[in-house]
């Protein structure tokens, strides 16, 4: 169903009118090695980007042993090595991948970057501790996942998880460090199910607990989707984890593992350069996150792009 809903909203993004030319893409630019040129009609060539959206007729030129990976809106893959122009398949109908990437970037151009009325920011004080994630009733993929929070100078922490219906809650001693991830001694947490955590600076005897947390772990048919996803990158010829990054994130995003999704992007850009609408969608990403800074700095850097351009 979930599938179904993106493709509907996808192929709506693609088809509804009026649109322009960048609404209505042939192509889209899934990573960039070396140095890759795009040149549009008679306008000065200009280096392509992962996200980039590709008309009919757009060249792509990458240097000496250079190359671009494309997706097509019929789902299929290309590896551009030499001068190549971007044509329309006749007939055509956008592929679900196509589709869920439209979608996505849309949703992400779209963002209000002000951040008004978001919640829950991450606004570490020095000195001060504030859990860091798992935060804002978010997914996690991992039945052991990992807890991170900001220090005290010279406090020690206990760690306080419970499973949020009927659980009893679990104390850890964690020392010093201020991150702590569910040790395999420990029973894996429940697929599915919503836990809540807090830590307590200075210990849990005498020490003050700061503010509550929940997340939830990914349920087995999310789990499941996922895989699907990830098998279905894999069958365009792709890894999911380099040259198939941009649909991992965008399939990450879709299913609100935001986590794995901040992780992902953070991928793409160290790999090469991205466009304003997959900086948007970096800071929409961070925001839910709560990390404010970085997602400020993200939507800068998609308002500085859209200027350029």
């Amino acid at each position: 169903m979930r599938k179904f809903r993106y493709l509907m909203v996808g192929l709506a993004l693609l088809v509804g009118a009026p649109v322009t030319a960048q609404d209505n893409p042939v192509a889209l630019v899934l990573q960039v090695q070396g140095e890759v040129q795009v040149r549009r009609g008679g306008d000065a060539p200009s280096p392509a980007v992962v996200g980039e959206r590709l008309q009919a007729g757009d060249e792509v030129v990458p240097a000496s042993g250079a190359r671009a990976v494309l997706i097509t809106i019929t789902g299929a893959t290309q590896r551009v090595t030499e001068a190549t122009t971007v044509s329309a398949p006749q007939g055509a109908e956008p592929s679900n991948a196509f589709a869920r990437a439209m979608t996505t970037i849309a949703q992400a151009a779209a963002t209000d970057a002000t951040m008004a009325g978001r919640q829950g920011m991450i606004r570490p004080i020095p000195g001060q501790t504030k859990i860091v994630g798992p935060r804002n009733a978010l997914t996690v993929r991992s039945e052991r996942p990992s807890f991170t929070w900001t220090a005290s100078e010279g406090k020690t922490y206990d760690l306080m998880l419970r499973k949020v219906e009927g659980g009893r809650p679990m104390i850890f001693e964690v020392g010093t460090d201020t991150t702590w991830t569910l040790p395999d001694s420990e029973e894996a947490l429940e697929s599915g199910a919503t836990y809540a955590w807090t830590v307590f600076v200075g210990g849990r005897n005498g020490g003050r607990p700061v503010t509550q947390q929940e997340f939830r772990i990914i349920d087995f048919d999310e789990s499941l989707e996922l895989t699907q996803f990830m098998d279905e990158i894999t069958a365009f010829g792709l890894d999911p984890m380099s040259d198939g990054l941009f649909l991992t994130v965008i399939a990450l995003r879709e299913m609100d593992l935001f986590y794995d999704a901040g992780e992902a992007i953070s991928g793409i850009e160290e790999l090469g350069t991205m466009d304003a609408d997959l900086f948007m969608l970096k800071g929409e990403i961070l925001a839910t996150l709560g990390r404010e800074a970085e997602a400020r700095l993200a939507f800068d850097q998609a308002d500085q792009l859209k200027r350029s351009n």
